[in-house]
Parts: C-alpha cells; structure tokens; sequence
C-alpha cells in the first residue's frame, strides 16, 4: 500500500510547520476534503495548535498541544462534541492540575474526547510510591491524570492510496526516576463514512514493569442529548457510582434535559464483547433517528462509564461514553481491587477505539434492538459496590 506522508512537528528536530490549509485535491483524495493547522491566540489560548481533518463527512478538530484531544467536530451539519461553560482552548501552561483540591483540569475541560491517564486516570487522591532511594512516600494524585495536558512531541498526516487520513501523535510520560512510556496515538477518518477510528500504542521504553490507567473521556450533547434520550450498551453488570444514581435500569436508559443544579450520575460497567469482539456504547436522542455509537476492545478496555451530567446549558449539558481499563476511582483504591494493569519492559499495549455517527430510523432502532438484548441480560448492583464488577 503507498502512503504519503505529511511531518506536521517534531521535537527530536526542533521542527514545526507553519500554519497551513491543504485542499484534498492537494493531498491526492476526495475534494471536499482537507488538513488545516492553525495556532491559536489571544488569552489562555495563546500558542494552542490546533490540527483539523476532514474527508468530506466529518471533520475533526484535534489538538496537539493538549495530548492528541479532539475538541469538537460535525458530521454533517451535525455538532460532535458540547457546549462547556470554558470556551477557550486553553493552554496547559496555565493549568495547575492540585488546583480545587486535585480538579485543576476542570479549568479547561471542554474537549469531545479526552484521554486521561496514563499512570493513573481516575478520582484525585493519596497513593504510595517507591522513590529513587527506596523509600516509600505518600503521594497526592489529582483528577485524571497528565496526558490529557501533556503536549505531543511528534505529530503526523499520512494518507493511504484509499484516501484514508491518519494523523498520528507521540505523548510521553517520562520521569527519571520514574516511568518511561510513550503513548502513539493514531485517529483514522475513513474516506467513505462519518466516523473516526483511534488506535493507541502505549509503549513501555524501560526494564521496569509499570502501573498504567486509560480513560477515553468520550462526551457529547446536544444534538444527541435531549429530553429522552437514551444510552444502550454491551455490558454484564452495572453499578451505581454512588448514591445519586439509580439501579432502575428504565431511569438509567433515559437521559433528562438541561436541569440547573442537576448533580452528576456515574454508572460504571463491566464491558461484554460480541462475537467480532467488539463492546458498544449508544446514546439515541429522543426519536431514535440520531445517534452516537462507541465501539472499543474490552480486552484492553475491559469497563465503560457512562456519565450523565444533564445540567442547565450553560452549565455544561453533556453525556460521557467512556471506555476504560480500571473504574475512575483513585488508583490506590483500584490496586486494591486488582484492576489496575501492568506493562511488561520494552512492550506494548494497545488501545482501539472508534465512533459512528448514525442517522434514519431503521439503522438506529436495528441497533437498539440488538444492544437491548444486551442490557436486558444485565446485573445491577448497589450502589458503590465496585466489587460486584469483578465476578
């Protein structure tokens, strides 16, 4: 298969492309479609870089400087992602993850999909680690993790002799005393549908084993989310975060519509393959002709969260489907539990991840039906009880 390929940055070089637009018919594919690299200014998003692909389908702002995010995109005339109440990319410069106790990141959170991780990914917290001198310590872990604010060290476009796009990215984790892992990203865009594919590599550089956590915070509003919108998934058994939640599995289906003062729903799930090995997400809107569908590998992404956060608009009105190792809870809590994986020295892991966008009636309900069968087999736990999760 020829490729061609594109060095949009390299830190190993000291290299960066100016500010681009390159038309497809430039890039050998489909007219309508396009790459465009432009940096940001003014504000907290001053020096924010911002690569945009598109195939004609759907297009997807993705953004480098905030490890390989995608902030938002359309499908159509469709919006991909939600209306957060911080509305400027802003810089990880400016970003102090301890602040609020540990949810410093909330500062900027506004992406349609990002990662956390990767040493650790879940709820702020203490831990306890072996320093350089043998000597354990304990250790304040904030929410989600750095490579959500971590920028990319490399970044590339390829096209193959399909006209399919690949923007690839490296992220690294490293510590001298600590880890050394680098994270290859890699965001597909068919050339004949609207949907994006992700393949994540975590690679291991060090003759050490170490701990790691990923979560593909995966988020969408309106037009998916509405007043009856409703999530489907594979799943063998669901468990209330906490006590906001329900475990009427009718009440945990349906989304509500904006509601000032609404407090957060998690429901945590232990993720259930189908016979081509894939598990599934869906969030419908109301009339079931509109969808968002996740697909992953729960070999490598054995859990899924869906997170209801159907607060008023201005507020942040918005679903999470989010694929994930381990349950977002603190990593030492998780290492108790034994879910917290391993990566052997000088190997690799890897993450797939992918979303549809659907539309028309028939192909979201045959869907539904399929992905009701799933959830209607489903055990609910009580809420909190995480260990439910592990039978």
């Amino acid at each position: 298969m020829m490729e061609t390929t594109w060095i949009i940055s390299d830190s190993a070089s000291s290299f960066s492309t100016s500010d681009f637009s390159i038309s497809g018919k430039s890039l050998g594919i489909s007219d309508a479609a396009y790459c465009r690299k432009t940096t940001l200014t003014a504000g907290r998003q001053t020096g924010v870089e911002i690569v945009e692909i598109s195939n004609g389908l759907i297009s997807l702002r993705v953004c480098p400087t905030r490890g390989m995010g995608i902030i938002d995109g359309k499908a159509g005339h469709h919006f991909l992602g939600w209306n957060s109440p911080v509305k400027e990319i802003v810089h990880p410069q400016y970003i102090n993850l301890y602040d609020l106790g540990g949810r410093g990141c909330h500062y900027g959170f506004n992406e349609m999909l990002n990662r956390c991780g990767i040493e650790w990914s879940g709820a702020m917290g203490d831990d306890v680690l072996t320093d350089n001198k043998g000597r354990k310590s304990k250790v304040f872990l904030p929410l989600h993790g750095k490579v959500g604010w971590t920028p990319a060290s490399r970044v590339v476009l390829r096209i193959d002799d399909e006209g399919q796009m690949t923007l690839e990215g490296e992220i690294p984790e490293q510590n001298v005393f600590g880890v050394n892992y680098i994270l290859k990203t890699r965001l597909t865009l068919p050339s004949d549908s609207a949907s994006f594919s992700i393949e994540d590599t975590l690679c291991n550089l060090g003759s050490e084993s170490g701990e790691y956590e990923i979560l593909y915070h995966t988020n969408f509003g309106k037009p998916f989310l509405e007043e009856g919108s409703r999530y489907y998934g594979s799943y063998s058994r669901l468990v209330p975060r906490d006590e906001f939640g329900t475990t009427d599995p009718e009440k945990i289906a349906v989304l509500q519509g904006p509601s000032a003062g609404f407090i957060e729903q998690v429901y945590l799930c232990k993720a259930l393959a189908d016979e081509e090995g894939n598990a599934h997400q869906l969030l419908t809107n109301a009339s079931q002709d509109l969808a968002v569908h996740v697909t992953f590998d729960p070999s490598t992404l054995p859990y899924s969260i869906l997170w209801k956060r159907t607060a008023s608009e201005t507020d942040g009105y918005v679903a999470g489907l989010n694929p994930c190792t381990d349950l977002p809870n603190n990593r030492a809590f998780e290492r108790t539990q034994g879910r917290v994986s391993t990566i052997l020295p000088y190997s690799e892991v890897k993450f797939r991840h992918a979303v549809e966008i659907i539309e028309g009636k028939n192909k979201v309900t045959g869907l539904v039906e399929t992905l009701s069968e799933f959830s209607s087999r489903a055990e609910v736990g009580k809420a909190g009880d995480f260990g439910f999760l592990m039978k």
